[in-house]
Order: structure tokens, then sequence, then C-alpha cells
């Protein structure tokens, strides 16, 4: 199973790709801030996109609302007090969790 990360954050992208690693996925991660994002998340091809809605490079929902167009499976996550994202993420129609629960998220 292959999973895409597209976070800014290098220490918490770091660990995403380690945990999926020890579950025995092979993941990328993706920046926002490039331009041909979409074009790389489709060559690789991933069964799910972890996505960091607290991102301030681009519009995460916009991005999200191309990525399930294209018929990606999206789990979206932010901290545990961002309740406002939180909502608009599952408005939007994606799963979502906390930076917490990431640690054992079931893929």
């Amino acid at each position: 199973m292959k999973v895409v990360i597209i976070d800014e954050n290098m220490i918490l992208s770091s660990k995403l790709r380690s945990i999926a690693k020890n579950q025995g996925l092979e993941s990328k991660v993706i920046s926002f801030s490039k331009p041909n994002t979409i074009e790389k998340i489709k060559e690789f091809n991933p069964d799910y996109i972890l996505i960091n809605l607290e991102s301030r490079a681009n519009d995460v929902f916009e991005l999200i609302k191309k990525l399930k167009e294209s018929g990606f499976k999206i789990i979206g996550y932010c901290g545990h007090t961002n309740v406002t994202l939180a909502r608009k993420a599952k408005e939007e129609g994606g799963q979502l969790c906390g930076n917490k629960q990431l640690n054992s998220f079931p893929l």
C-alpha cells in the first residue's frame, strides 16, 4: 500500500514517514509549495493521501477538492483544538484525525 504525505512541517512529515515505514507502507512526502503537486501525486498513485489541514502554503481545501475529483482517498489532520478546520474537513467529505492520532492511525 502507498501513502502520500502532504506537509511542509519537516519534523511531522518525517515522523509520519517513519510510522508508514513501520507499518510496511511505501510513502512519499510532497510539499504544498511545489507547482506540480497534483502531477507528482498522480505519478506515485497512492492508496491514501495524508494532508495537513493547517498548512499556510496554499488553499488546502481547494487541493482536497481537486484530489477528490481525481478519486483519491484523503485523510486530513490538524491539532485537536482547531475545531473550525476539523468541521470544514468533515463538510468536504474527508476523513479526519488529530495530530496525536496519527501515531496509531490504521490505513
